[in-house]
């Protein structure tokens, strides 16, 4: 319970948003959808695909006008259920199979931010930023039927997103991060490594 209680507070996977010379931390708190690609389909902006959901906080430092170091952590669920038609077994005659998992994730980031001066303005309202980086993820088999492969993996992890700012010291955000595991994490014979999509909203304090 306080380990789930924890990471109710902490999760916005790579959604940092920028700061300026004065407010140069950011502490950001928000919550999104968690989507599935890999030997089981993709399920990335598929609007039939069951909501997973998951909770984050990420910190982040500025650097210089264009960039910021990001830490970010999540913990939520991501899944995967057979689309109608899609048949009971494959080709080969392997079962079609459903995956449930819980996913614990850890991402350290460089971002770029457009509001720097050159591109956009750095009190700009709208602040769009793209960011790369790489991350540690650890899953469990929350149904219980051996459908994904538990333990820990590694990630590249990239992805673009946009801050309004309220005023200098409060914004919000829309975020996409993509994250591609360094191996597959459902038990099929395909061997596909799976990857990621997490769409994030989010509040973020400057100080």
């Amino acid at each position: 319970m306080k380990f789930k209680l924890l990471f109710v507070f902490i999760a916005i996977t790579v959604c940092c948003f920028g700061q300026t010379s004065e407010n140069r931390n950011n502490i950001s708190d928000g919550a999104g959808k968690e989507s599935y690609n890999g030997d089981l389909g993709n399920s990335w902006f598929n609007t039939g695909e069951e909501f997973y959901g998951f909770w984050g906080v990420s910190y982040s430092r500025y650097f210089n006008r264009s960039f910021d170091g990001t830490v970010s952590f999540s913990y939520g669920d991501i899944g995967r259920c057979a689309e109608d038609g899609f048949g009971a077994v494959r080709a080969d005659g392997s079962p079609i199979l459903n995956m449930y998992a819980r996913m614990t994730t850890i991402i350290l980031a460089l971002k770029y931010r457009f509001a720097n001066g050159y591109i956009f303005k750095e009190d700009s309202k709208v602040s769009p930023y793209i960011f790369i980086g790489g991350g540690t993820e650890y899953m469990v088999d929350i149904w219980t039927h051996n459908r994904v492969d538990p333990g820990m993996y590694y990630s590249v992890n990239g992805g673009v997103g946009a801050r309004y700012n309220i005023t200098s010291r409060w914004n919000l955000s829309c975020n996409f991060g993509l994250g591609y595991l360094n191996k597959q994490m459902d038990w099929r014979v395909e061997k596909v490594n799976a990857a990621y999509l997490q769409s994030t909203f989010a509040i973020g304090y400057n100080f």
